[in-house]
């Protein structure tokens, strides 16, 4: 390929591979050369990738069969479309409960799985991946304290939105 001078090359790449294609840059001398770029993506194994918090800090509880339906502070069931809080349901069909949470940025958030299946947390634009949550387990995360909007889902799918505000001060 010859380069004329002051030309732009515009590459695409599909969104299927971790190999990004290596970007063509001209020489003094008219051709071109290239550099190449690998990433690697969170392993997946049957749906799930592998478990990390590098943004904020996480942890799973442990499995408990005799898990009841979580409920806010007030004692009042959670809206299953909005909700403001800090406890999200993954409910038997596998969707989060509620869809969109608006939550307190320096409070912990806890994802209880109530499925009856396995389920991870994964979230979109962080890199926040639970680990595998068994049936009546928890996932319990802090965000490292300022007000963002993220997205997520689980495994099999089914997606929500979370939203963190910083805390009311007198």
């Amino acid at each position: 390929m010859q380069l004329l001078p002051g030309a732009i090359v515009v590459l695409t790449a599909s969104c299927g591979g971790s190999t990004s294609h290596p970007p063509t840059t001209p020489t003094s001398s008219g051709s071109a050369t290239s550099s190449s770029t690998t990433s690697t993506a969170p392993a997946s194994v049957g749906g799930f990738v592998t478990p990390e918090v590098k943004f904020g800090t996480g942890e799973q509880g442990a499995p408990d069969p005799t898990t009841t339906v979580p409920v806010e502070v007030t004692g009042r069931p959670i809206n299953p479309a909005n909700d403001a809080g800090q406890a999200v349901i993954i409910d038997k069909a596998g969707y989060l409960i509620p869809e969109w949470l608006v939550a307190e940025s320096t409070l912990p958030i806890t994802w209880t799985n109530l499925s009856g299946k396995p389920q991870q947390v994964i979230f979109d634009d962080a890199p926040v991946h639970s680990a595998v949550l068994a049936p009546g387990a928890t996932f319990i995360w802090t965000s490292p304290g300022f007000a963002i909007n993220l997205t997520y889902h689980t495994a099999n799918g089914h997606h929500a939105r979370l939203t963190l505000q910083n805390p009311n001060t007198p």
